[in-house]
């Protein structure tokens, strides 16, 4: 059996010494104690490895480790790559199109770094759910949505979570997308036109991870949960990220699909395979097994599941 870890990683930054000192990601130096350990323990392989393997039942080292990093954030080129570079190792970078093109903050960015800021999530909620009710949104449908999504996971409390996934999809996407703007200008403090360009990495900078030897691959142009778009949708916002790959140097033959938060659906994989997706990676937590999984729906841990 081909066993494959492979590791997921969102912000790295100095985030103590940062403006967000309270958002949820890995320092710097953890993430170089965490490089340390992971080379001690595994062996490090590329995507053009595990592309390999996929297609060609190419063998990987036994304990063969994979690094992911999503979002295309400005942390994975001033801190990430000059690392990977020092000590030889590619990393695949996943950034929607619109976060780099638009100069747009995604919907799940916007929502960490108003919960970074805010000093009371508790309030915080009760004036989500006091717009919801501006707009017509009932007690009885407020109290339906608190009983399905104010449900705890390993990363988030009840609130925490609550607020993301009304901000993220449980509310009409008119609606969430005026609360998320409303309270983003009174927590952070600044444009989301301004702090776009601070948290996204450039296309030049894109093209210059690809020039030199990492691993640039789609994360969707729009950074939709695909699986709640229609396959014709999905169709449509898949070409585009291929596009943008074009744009930036980025292999688009035997591509990997990385999924917004994890969601896929049997469309988004029949719309994978007619474009020559290799693999695609969701957020299922476990390790791999390239011999029996679906390429298209391999599993990843998330860095803090490993010391750091």
């Amino acid at each position: 059996m081909s066993q494959l870890t492979i590791v997921m990683y969102h912000y790295v930054r100095p985030i103590l010494e940062s403006k967000f000192p309270s958002i949820k990601g890995l320092e710097v130096n953890g993430f170089k104690r965490q490089l340390d350990y992971l080379e001690s323990e595994f062996d490090i392989v590329s995507t053009e490895d595990v592309i390999a393997s996929v297609k060609n039942a190419k063998k990987l080292p036994r304990k063969a480790c994979w690094l992911t990093f999503d979002d295309g954030y400005k942390d994975h080129f001033k801190y990430v790559f000059p690392e990977l570079k020092e000590r030889g190792i590619q990393g695949s970078f996943f950034p929607p199109r619109v976060a780099i093109q638009g100069n747009k903050v995604l919907d799940v960015n916007s929502i960490h770094h108003i919960l970074a800021s805010c000093d009371n999530l508790s309030k915080l909620r009760n004036r989500l759910d006091q717009l919801c009710r501006d707009a017509s949104i009932s007690s009885l449908e407020l109290d339906r949505l608190w009983g399905e999504y104010g449900v705890a996971n390993r990363f988030d409390d009840e609130v925490t979570i609550y607020i993301k996934r009304m901000l993220q999809h449980a509310l009409p996407e008119e609606l969430r997308n005026a609360i998320t703007s409303k309270f983003f200008e009174e927590c952070v403090g600044v444009s989301q036109s301004t702090f776009s360009k601070e948290l996204y990495m450039s296309t030049s900078e894109l093209t210059q991870l690809v020039n030199e030897g990492m691993y640039v691959g789609s994360h969707g142009s729009q950074h939709y949960w695909l699986d709640r778009i229609s396959p014709q949708d999905q169709q449509i916002d898949i070409k585009e990220s291929l596009a943008f790959l074009e744009e930036v140097g980025a292999p688009t033959k035997d591509w990997v699909m990385c999924y917004p938060y994890g969601a896929f659906n049997d469309d988004t994989l029949s719309v994978l395979r007619s474009l020559g997706a290799a693999v695609g990676l969701t957020t299922e937590v476990r390790q791999a097994n390239l011999s029996a999984d679906d390429s298209l729906t391999l599993p990843r841990f998330d860095t803090n599941d490993f010391p750091h």
